[in-house]
């Protein structure tokens, strides 16, 4: 199968080509090369670019594209509202449009950060939206071509894992704090489902194989702080925990306004797939598996 992945060298892109590779025929792209094999081809563009877009997608006649570019720098998109909107959306657009012409199938990595955080629930996928900052909101804008496609696949997530690149992944950050002894604050009011890019790329490959459509939850099949996420690393590292500072999301001086419960419920994937999905324990599980496996 030919299968074209967006931000290939972002951390959740890394590990779709890595995994996919191994089977099918990889076409990926980014700003710059990532991981080489001898199933993968990349084309580095500015996916912004329409006219390049298009010609890529024409040059690689994929049978699904995995479209997990974004800016995941919350402030930076506040400040950059035109640039998310042309990536997040516009892309999208670009993408959607062509697959729908050629029976193709495209799955979209959206966001948890779509819902404002005001239930005390994990979400589910028909609970009302109320996006909280431009990132957020323009990549909610960016499912509604998807869900529009024949054969267009939303993916709601929160990852967690090995970068690879300049930008410390949440995960990472944390594993490197805890090895050099540094003052970590973590949030307590702030709950998440984490899921390791190892876990979604296996997931992935089971969609590929076994298609859905539409919209769906992807996550951890519970929901952890990101204070107890800190210390459950810490606990799986054997490390010190002496250094994790229990704080609140109220005391920082974020520019963009985020959630407090990104909580995703997964019963729908999880009997669409007939999948059993791990929990916030074994994504960290697989974060040390994909550790020592770089």
């Amino acid at each position: 199968m030919r299968i074209g992945v967006t931000g290939a060298s972002g951390m959740l892109g890394t590990a779709i080509v890595a995994h996919l590779s191994k089977l099918h025929k990889v076409f990926a792209t980014s700003r710059s090369k990532g991981i080489e094999g001898k199933n993968v081809t990349w084309n580095c563009f500015d996916l912004t670019n329409a006219k390049t877009l298009n010609n890529w997608l024409v040059k690689i006649k994929p049978d699904v594209i995995i479209h997990c570019a974004a800016i995941v720098n919350i402030d930076f998109c506040e400040d950059n509202p035109t640039l998310a909107t042309k990536l997040h959306i516009n892309t999208t657009e670009i993408i959607s449009k062509y697959l729908d012409s050629t029976d193709g199938k495209l799955i979209y990595i959206s966001t948890d950060s779509v819902f404002d955080g005001s239930k005390s629930r994990p979400y589910k996928e028909s609970d009302s939206t109320n996006p909280l900052n431009v990132y957020a909101k323009t990549k909610l804008l960016g499912e509604t071509p998807v869900l529009s496609m024949n054969k267009g696949l939303v993916l709601r997530t929160n990852i967690v894992g090995s970068s690879r690149g300049v930008r410390l992944s949440f995960s990472e950050w944390i594993l490197k704090g805890l090895k050099e002894n540094l003052v970590l604050n973590l949030f307590y009011d702030v709950k998440f489902s984490p899921l390791s890019v190892y876990d979604l790329s296996m997931i992935i490959e089971n969609i590929i194989n076994n298609p859905i459509f539409g919209l769906y939850h992807c996550a951890s099949s519970d929901s952890i702080s990101k204070y107890h996420f800190g210390i459950e690393m810490a606990d799986f590292f054997q490390l010190p925990v002496s250094m994790i500072k229990r704080v609140s999301i109220d005391d920082m001086d974020f520019k963009a306004n985020r959630s407090k419960n990104m909580a995703l419920d997964i019963k729908k994937i999880s009997l669409a797939l007939k999948y059993r999905f791990p929990n916030s324990l074994e994504s960290i599980k697989s974060i040390q598996h994909q550790h020592s496996s770089n």
